[in-house]
């Protein structure tokens, strides 16, 4: 097992010194991980320089394919016949970790980092301190060489197309300035899939300078309930465009946009010079919401499983009729929606299989196709394409949760250069983190993926680790441990997994500490259009009697009751007049469930999971009598994991990376609260927060150093609570903006280098 990423002693008898914490006896069964197993004749592929392809789909559940993860395919609804067909060409990942949602683990991918080694805390794009370039901003800091750049200096031709989500707040993060020849795609976590702006269908909705420098509201949206005025930037960027920079394509709002991907992806192929070794990373804004899904994708189920696209739909109460606006404000389309977008992503991956064929390059192609976190579960009162409707049983929980489902992905490897292994065909058990294909590429490119540049700016180096062993041989065991988050570790070769509490830097709303969530047994949609249903909860695992798979609806951020209005009122929905129920400042449609859900898995002792025996988690050993070994482990991984939870520093390797990204100015409303959500950051020392815990003054609004960017600076007349951003240690930055500070941020970030000519700093706008 690979022990040196981690620091750890090879002497498996001497664990003060192994972690630099109080003596814990260490069980023979960690002790037997330390033993040398004779390494499987494997091909020497060192430097031979593959095609080496990347598919990651966004959001896909354990459970909504045929092939990958459990393989049901959301039982027996979705249809993936591309992927069913690679099974006995593809070695399948049954322990293949990621970051429980997006940024961070596309953060690890691209930067060969943990994701506590490179991105945990939830940002914003505009956080920054204008004297560190290297490693503030939001996403990979600009001081971290990324993968594109290792295979570009092997004479890889580079291209990343679609979702980009790691941080772009200095022009030096932007793909083209981490080794990617070129780049047709999106900034930010997600987009509308047709217009490609960022607005109410939006996770991340923007504020601050983004608000400053968006280009318009549509009218169209003026008078939806939900849209507080605020401007829509677009997102879709070339590079190079026709002027050989990178800038806006001119194709926004022209297409559904993951045909646009799809259709840039085969162009590269074509275009291709042979001569030299392709590196493609094609990143699908599907199955991300919103659930915006072209009217013909609901076709491609061979049963008609999907069919009629729900705007079609007669009780439809959009009058349209056309999918890129329709929200239909009934959940039950959700289901289909998703699964229509699973089987588009899966007819994708062959058609570009395809196309790597017809241009005799599939032998000698890696491709490894993955999701990036868990599905989603969530649900939102604006209609049914913000809901999840991801579908990750038998595992617990699912995106944002450090349980199983939310961490475990969905995911294989396959392509002609795997030809002989003996892993065709099989799973495999070991354990595999984002981070590990980093190396892994490296080492078919021939390069060293030691980070010469980051150590020198004082960051954290990789800490991959070369996965080809285990694509060949069954037995091959890399990695030993992998610290999923702040708050929780895998050890033991992956065999014990210890939970402490919720993710602190998570995009998680009214979590409480040492409480896990989202802790159920569900999927993320609501099965039936109309309500005919019941709509039962969940009472616990699969096996439950009574238990029901339909009905995940209980996930979404905003249902924990803990600090919300429990008052429930009958109000009539503006938009279409069904009678819903206004449920702690929710509109929720009548029939739902309306207890009040749990905040999470109570594991503030430590929670203890055996997941050779337990993988879906149902049983926590700490919970009751545990063995002398089992409290030996547990007591170890406690110990182990607070060490863990220390600030990263370069002498500090097993410690948290978490910078101050931003200047001290994150906003929350109190230090205790920061505190809370960011232990042991610097935002919250006893300055916090230098910008005022609510506006800027003047004189920090004239531009301090220290003072983020979007202080709030009340216009004349104007003044709280007009101008009070929404409280809560995530505040939503609604209110007014400066545009002067906006001028010199953009100034000196070059983070708005890619929007349009008009959006330059002199016509950021009043």
């Amino acid at each position: 097992a690979h022990r040196g990423a981690l620091g750890i002693s090879e002497d498996p008898q001497a664990p003060s010194m192994m972690w630099g914490i109080a003596a814990v006896a260490v069980p023979p069964s960690r002790q037997a991980l330390f033993s040398t197993t004779p390494s499987p004749v494997v091909p020497d592929m060192a430097g031979t320089k593959p095609n080496l392809a990347f598919m990651l789909i966004d959001d896909l559940g354990w459970s909504d394919t045929q092939f990958g993860g459990s393989g049901s395919a959301d039982f027996g609804f979705i249809s993936t016949p591309r992927m069913k067909g690679l099974e006995s060409e593809s070695v399948h990942f049954n322990r293949h970790y990621a970051y429980s949602w997006c940024a961070p683990s596309r953060s690890s991918l691209l930067s060969g980092r943990m994701p506590v080694h490179v991105n945990v805390n939830h940002s914003i794009p505009t956080a920054f301190i204008p004297s560190d370039p290297d490693s503030s901003g939001e996403g990979i800091p600009a001081g971290m060489t990324t993968i594109g750049t290792k295979l570009q200096s092997a004479g890889y031709k580079t291209h990343y197309v679609g979702k980009w989500g790691v941080g772009f707040t200095w022009k030096g993060q932007n793909p083209v300035e981490r080794g990617f020849d070129s780049f047709f795609g999106y900034l930010h976590d997600s987009i509308d899939f047709w217009d490609e702006k960022l607005g109410y269908q939006s996770i991340e909705v923007p504020g601050g300078c983004e608000k400053v420098t968006g280009n318009g509201n549509p009218e169209k949206f003026k008078d939806y309930p939900w849209w507080d005025g605020a401007p829509m930037a677009t997102d879709l960027i070339r590079f190079p465009n026709s002027n050989g920079e990178q800038g806006p394509d001119r194709l926004n709002g022209t297409k559904w946009v993951d045909y646009m991907f799809l259709n840039e992806s085969l162009n590269i192929i074509n275009q291709h010079d042979t001569s030299a070794p392709l590196f493609l990373l094609h990143s699908f804004h599907s199955i991300h919401a919103p659930l915006n899904a072209d009217a013909e994708l609901y076709n491609l189920h061979p049963d008609g499983n999907y069919m009629p696209p729900p705007c079609e739909h007669p009780d439809s109460l959009w009058p349209e009729k056309e999918m890129r606006t329709c929200f239909n404000r009934w959940p039950g389309p959700s289901r289909k929606s998703y699964a229509a977008m699973v089987t588009w992503t899966d007819k994708a991956i062959g058609d570009v299989i395809d196309r790597l064929k017809a241009r005799s390059m599939w032998q000698n192609t890696l491709m490894i196709v993955s999701a990036d976190n868990g599905g989603a579960q969530y649900f939102s009162h604006i209609g049914y394409q913000l809901w999840g409707s991801g579908n990750n049983l038998p595992l617990r929980g699912g995106k944002t949760s450090d349980w199983e489902g939310g961490i475990r992905v969905n995911s294989f490897a396959t392509g002609g250069l795997l030809h002989g292994s003996p892993m065709l065909g099989k799973s495999t058990d070991a354990m595999i983190q984002f981070a590990d294909w980093y190396a892994t590429f490296c080492h078919l490119a021939g390069v060293n993926p030691k980070d010469d540049v980051a150590i020198s700016k004082d960051l954290p180096d990789v800490d991959s680790i070369n996965q080809w062993n285990v694509l060949w041989s069954e037995a091959a065991r890399e990695r030993d441990e992998f610290h999923v988050s702040p708050v929780t570790l895998i050890a033991y070769g992956g065999k014990w997994k210890l939970l402490t509490g919720p993710d602190p830097g998570n995009i998680n709303s009214h979590t409480v500490p040492g409480f896990v969530p989202f802790n159920y047994y569900g999927v993320g949609y609501y099965n039936s259009i109309g309500m005919e249903a019941s709509p039962q909860g969940l009472a616990g695992p699969p096996e439950t009697p009574g238990f029901v798979a339909q009905g995940g609806v209980e996930a979404t951020w905003g249902a924990i009751c803990d600090g919300m209005d429990k008052s429930p009122s009958v109000v009539v929905d503006p938009i279409g007049g069904a009678t819903v129920l206004n449920l702690w400042n929710q509109s929720i449609p009548l029939g739902f469930p309306l207890r009040c859900p749990p905040v999470g898995e109570n594991c503030t002792a430590g929670c203890l999971y055996d997941l050779d025996n337990d993988p879906e988690e149902m049983h926590n050993v700490a919970k009751g009598s545990m063995t002398p070994e089992q409290s030996a482990i547990h007591a170890d991984m406690m110990n182990r994991l607070k060490a863990y939870a220390t600030k990263w520093s370069p002498t500090n390797t097993n410690g948290v990376f978490n910078p101050v990204r931003n200047g001290n100015s994150l906003r929350c409303a109190s230090a205790s609260i920061c505190q809370q959500y960011y232990a042991g950051d610097d935002e919250c020392g006893a300055d916090f927060p230098k910008c005022g815990s609510e506006f800027c003054s003047d004189d920090e609004a004239a531009y301090d150093p220290d003072c983020y960017p979007d202080c709030l600076v009340c216009p004349p007349g104007i003044g709280p609570p007009a101008c009070t951003p929404t409280t809560g240690p995530k505040m939503n930055l609604k209110g007014c903006t400066n545009p002067a500070t906006c001028h010199k941020f953009t100034d000196e970030t070059g983070f708005y280098s890619w929007v349009a000519p008009s959006a330059g700093p002199d016509s950021l706008g009043p």
